[in-house]
């Protein structure tokens, strides 16, 4: 394995390390991710979920009323991005999630999700960022089951290069007006 990855997997490794530091729950199944999503009520549920053969994916859930929204962060997703091709990321880096989140909902929220940007390394002396590609959904309780999260984690995964393009060109776009 090269040092680059490396560097990655011991960023990934920390970022876990630091979830799991924090309270995060662990499973192993989306069953049990759910079970403990539908047992909070008005609480946030922070869960670190493993899944074979790839990187686990974070999931920040909340329960409300008749409602479940949730947001995934899937560490198999971390990308290096130029700050020469994407010049603005520097300025909005500290609140890169907040701003993609707008712009994903603006894009993609006649679907119920919002696809967004976490900032992982900011290295401007190499011209560089690190962001993983996460989605942000809400959904009617009643609809909230594994074939929803299978559907959620298998969508950022066929998609997440097309969000990722859309919200670094749509940050580029409205930072240049």
């Amino acid at each position: 394995m090269s040092s680059e990855g490396d560097r990655k997997r011991n960023e990934i490794l920390e970022l876990v390390n630091k979830a799991r530091n924090s309270g995060f729950l662990e499973e192993l199944s989306i069953s049990d991710a759910i079970d403990d999503i539908m047992k909070s009520t008005g609480e946030e549920v922070n869960l670190i979920l493993y899944t074979q053969g790839s990187e686990p994916i974070l999931i920040n859930a909340a329960r409300e009323e008749d409602y479940v929204s949730l947001a995934l962060l899937d560490l198999e997703l971390v990308m290096d991005v130029s700050l020469r091709e994407f010049p603005s990321i520097v300025q909005v880096f500290n609140d890169l999630e907040e701003i993609t989140t707008k712009l994903g909902y603006e894009l993609h929220g006649d679907r119920s999700i919002a696809p967004f940007l976490f900032p992982l390394r900011l290295d401007t002396n190499n011209e560089r960022a690190e962001i993983i590609c996460g989605v942000k959904a809400a959904i009617t309780e009643d609809l909230f089951n594994e074939n929803f999260m299978e559907g959620l984690i298998e969508d950022l995964e066929l998609n997440y290069m097309m969000y990722l393009s859309e919200l670094l060109n749509s940050i580029e776009t409205t930072r240049r007006k």
